[in-house]
């Protein structure tokens, strides 16, 4: 039997978001301070729907590293995938929203002093092999090294027979490099997943098309189960089996949409524990995806406390009184 149901591996870090919603970083004189980071907030997202989470990373030997353990081990995640890297600090993220879908970040973190993450090695991953489910993100892969060690893990898991999921989550101005190079790297990951998390615009750099033009790249490509998202501006697009289908997203007051597509890809995940990925039918995609999206607008129109985000009865409940 294996340990865990979903292992993920990304950043773990603080972020310090204004107390008050609407405020600006330079406005702001009071913070409140969560564990953050995309991969944090799949993991704090996916724990509250009862996934048992593996969730490899590392935080700095300091105080703020400690913290984002406690916050992490609050929601029952096993923090023994957690590195702690002594010579390091925990990076810290300043983000702050207008409740309009702007918003503004203040990123802390530079190499062999705030980047503990890059202390990861093979060793580290022995969990990939321990799960139902591995699971990627973008920010993960930026650096060559650990890039090569993910790719690697994500294709023993395969081997075994575990299915993989890639969610893209670009962060264009982390990565210092041209789109093409970008683009490049992109296609390569998905080349090492089974089911690929995207949105129009990431899907528009990796085949140069939006839309159904876009969906039929992707699927010349090798690129045979994928969800496209678009925010709050469209349809949820998908494609599985060489069948495509749409969704409607839900239109909620947005509070904090910070994390919104890193709870999406939480919701997501815990819906497709149900179902073989390799083999899933495009209507079971259908309502994973309605249930991926009743996670996220629940997350956006509340607060950037992970205590505010649903379990899956709450999400169950909130889909049944829009029907």
């Amino acid at each position: 039997m294996v340990k865990y149901d979903i292992v993920t591996v990304g950043s773990l870090f603080v972020e310090a978001t204004p107390t008050t919603p609407g405020q600006s970083l330079r406005s702001a004189r009071e913070y409140r301070m969560v564990a953050g980071g995309a991969a944090a907030n799949f993991v704090f997202a996916l724990a509250r729907l009862g996934a048992n989470v593996g969730f490899i990373t590392a935080v700095g030997g300091d105080s703020f590293g400690r913290m984002a353990m406690d916050e992490i081990a609050a929601f029952n995640v096993d923090t023994s995938c957690v590195k702690i890297a002594a010579n390091h600090h925990t990076p810290v993220t300043f983000a702050a929203v207008d409740g309009k879908g702007g918003k503004d970040f203040s990123f802390y973190r530079f190499p062999g002093v705030c980047n503990p993450s890059e202390e990861l090695n093979e060793d580290d991953f022995k969990a990939a092999s321990d799960c139902r489910i591995f699971d990627f993100s973008e920010g993960a892969i930026r650096g060559a090294e650990l890039r090569d060690i993910i790719f690697n893990a994500a294709d023993e898991a395969r081997r075994q027979g575990i299915p993989v999921i890639y969610a893209m989550n670009l962060r264009r101005s982390a990565w210092n490099m041209p789109d093409n190079i970008i683009a490049e790297i992109e296609r390569e990951a998905c080349q090492h997943a089974d089911f690929i998390i995207m949105n129009q615009e990431e899907m528009e750099l990796i085949t140069g098309m939006s839309g159904s033009d876009g969906i039929s790249i992707l699927v010349n490509i090798g690129i045979n189960n994928a969800v496209i998202t678009n925010g709050g501006d469209g349809d949820i697009m998908m494609v599985t089996g060489g069948k495509i289908a749409s969704v409607a997203p839900y239109i909620v007051l947005v509070i904090y949409d910070v994390g919104a597509g890193d709870t999406f890809h939480a919701g997501l995940v815990s819906a497709l524990l149900k179902y073989n990925l390799k083999k899933i039918e495009i209507t079971d995609l259908a309502e994973c995806c309605r249930f991926a999206a009743a996670t996220a607008a629940i997350r956006v129109s509340t607060s950037a406390d992970p205590h505010d985000l649903p379990d899956a009865e709450a999400v169950m409940k909130w889909q049944g009184e829009r029907c």
